[in-house]
């Protein structure tokens, strides 16, 4: 008899300490769901130029906005820290970490190199159904440019892009630039200010398109190069402080 009701009571011990392990991983998820919807939409924020260079986070303001607790707002800049694309100061607070032109110049000098060489490799290989894909995105670019919608101007800029790199199906020179595609959506939320800048663009992916159409890979490697560079000069020239011109 007493051995039976021992039997029960560890079997009913063992059923609770199920539960409470359940419960546990169940918070546990809960709190893993709630980072990472944090973490999304802060980096989102960042990334798109909604939070700028330089602003400052506030865990309070955070938590308020995304209605959440501040324990995953705090977790999920810690990680954005971690990721270089936060910055804590001491006795100052924490900020979105600046682009500097010299951060521009950097990350171009190497698209440059790459996303020329990837533009040869395009002109030699790509398919007649490849060309009309970077056609229409061109086609899309100028569209949006007309209506005045800037962000799915520079979306399409980024798919033109994408696509000739995909087109060389080399997965190295793929993975090398994808390494950069948190600074580069930074990069393109700078460049929206300036709408002169997008129409001059759409010029030069029309040039590209031309040359990678008549199989002339050193041109479009030459006019890719030429687009890369002009793009870095304007990007630079918009994060260098405006100096006031001398009275005369």
């Amino acid at each position: 008899m007493r051995a039976g009701i021992a039997y029960g009571s560890g079997r009913k011990r063992r059923g609770m300490q199920s539960s409470r392990i359940r419960r546990m991983r169940e918070s546990q998820s809960g709190e893993r769901g709630l980072f990472q919807q944090a973490y999304d939409e802060i980096r989102r924020r960042i990334l798109s130029g909604e939070l700028r260079p330089s602003s400052v986070l506030s865990e309070h303001q955070l938590a308020a906005s995304l209605q959440l607790s501040r324990t995953p707002v705090r977790e999920a800049i810690k990680r954005l820290e971690q990721e270089g694309l936060v910055q804590s100061l001491p006795n100052r607070g924490t900020f979105v970490t600046e682009l500097s032109a010299h951060d521009i110049l950097e990350i171009y000098q190497i698209r440059e190199r790459l996303e020329s060489l990837a533009a040869r490799i395009a002109a030699e290989h790509m398919t007649p159904d490849e060309v009309r894909a970077l056609e229409q995105e061109i086609a899309l670019t100028q569209a949006s440019i007309a209506e005045g919608h800037i962000t799915d101007a520079f979306a399409a800029d980024i798919r033109f892009h994408k696509l000739i790199i995909a087109v060389t199906q080399n997965e190295r020179l793929s993975t090398v630039l994808a390494t950069f595609d948190d600074q580069m959506y930074r990069v393109r939320a700078l460049l929206t200010q300036s709408s002169e800048r997008l129409q001059t663009s759409f010029d030069q992916h029309r040039a590209i398109v031309e040359r990678i159409q008549a199989h002339d890979g050193p041109g479009a490697e030459r006019v890719m190069e030429e687009h890369l560079r002009l793009t870095c000069e304007w990007a630079m020239r918009l994060t260098l402080p405006v100096r006031p011109r001398a009275q005369d």
